[in-house]
């Protein structure tokens, strides 16, 4: 069971993330904390971090948003979503408040990016096929395997569910990208399974997927180090030295640069064979990256028009 905190945010609602490749963009995180529940989540080491089965969410998000953009000279380009929390998390409060912001931006004709692991409900189809060409967004997916994804990231989407999403926002003309990240090697990015992977994202009309493997900081090490036991991952963190991110990104424990660079190669060339351009992602990969992971939608591709599946989403309507 989560707290939701109902809480009016002040002060400036539009303004950058810390995060490199979102130094240039306004950013908003519709709550602080995340219902999604994910173990190797990095927000809780953040000061601010509420505590876990707890979610301050801002309520008044959307009327700040259409407040500062009247006041704005020039409006920005585009609005990501969110560096610090998931705008899709399942919440009914959650998602209201997260429609109800971006709808305000798209109206006002500006771009919205987002990266989820969460539900994209049928009423955002409906926002989104109205807008296609002011939507990017990347899915995060790292593993089909049901019990990965119970122990990693119990209340995020399941893998499938998340594969039908990048399918149906490619079906309205969204730009979609698939986001690897955490990878854990040995367990995510082997075979059988990372072809099925591939193979599944390629289904969608996806082509291209930002890859990071897993970097473990001490608020949360230990509980990922015995989850990956049970899981018996054939690598563990105890093996893992301590790497640098890129600037204004701190650092944490993770397999060396010499064995990321073997394995994004060798994800580059399984990816190859179904279609998918796979990067890694730059702001955690200081010195193999070329470039951004386009967290924000910088990659520009054309995506086929795929039929609407039939999705268990909640039904048109059913949050506006």
């Amino acid at each position: 069971m989560v707290e939701v905190v109902r809480q009016e945010r002040k002060g400036p609602i539009l303004t950058p993330s810390s995060i490199p490749c979102l130094r240039n963009l306004p950013t908003i995180n519709i709550t602080q904390g995340c219902a999604l529940g994910c173990t190797y989540c990095y927000i809780k080491s953040y000061r601010g971090y509420p505590g876990p089965g707890r979610v301050v969410l801002f309520t008044n998000t959307a009327a700040l948003v259409a407040e500062e953009l009247k006041r704005k000279r020039k409006r920005p380009q585009r609005v990501y979503f969110s560096p610090s929390s998931d705008a899709f998390q399942y919440l009914p409060e959650v998602q209201q408040v997260t429609y109800d912001t971006m709808q305000v931006l798209l109206g006002a004709g500006v771009e919205v990016a987002f990266l989820t692991k969460g539900f994209v409900f049928n009423c955002f189809l409906v926002l989104f096929e109205k807008y296609p060409n002011l939507v990017h967004a990347q899915v995060g997916i790292t593993s089909l395997d049901h019990e990965v994804w119970r122990r990693l990231e119990p209340r995020t989407a399941p893998p499938l569910h998340r594969i039908r999403t990048m399918q149906a926002l490619v079906s309205v003309g969204c730009r979609v990208t698939a986001r690897l990240d955490p990878l854990i090697p040995e367990l995510t990015d082997v075979s059988p399974g990372i072809e099925t992977l591939m193979n599944s994202i390629s289904t969608t009309g996806v082509q291209f997927a930002a890859a990071s493997y897993l970097f473990l900081r001490p608020s949360f090490k230990r509980n990922v180090s015995s989850i990956l036991k049970q899981l018996k991952a054939n690598q563990l963190p105890e093996e893992w030295t301590h790497q640098e991110f890129a600037d204004g990104c701190s650092s944490a424990q993770s397999i060396s640069i010499d064995e990321r660079r073997t394995r994004f190669q060798q994800l580059a060339e399984v990816g190859q064979q179904y279609g998918i351009t796979v990067a890694p992602c730059g702001c955690k990969n200081p010195g193999l990256a070329d470039g951004s992971c386009h967290i924000a939608g910088a990659v520009q591709h054309s995506q086929p028009n795929l039929l609407q599946p039939n999705l268990p989403f909640a039904q048109k309507g059913t949050i506006h």
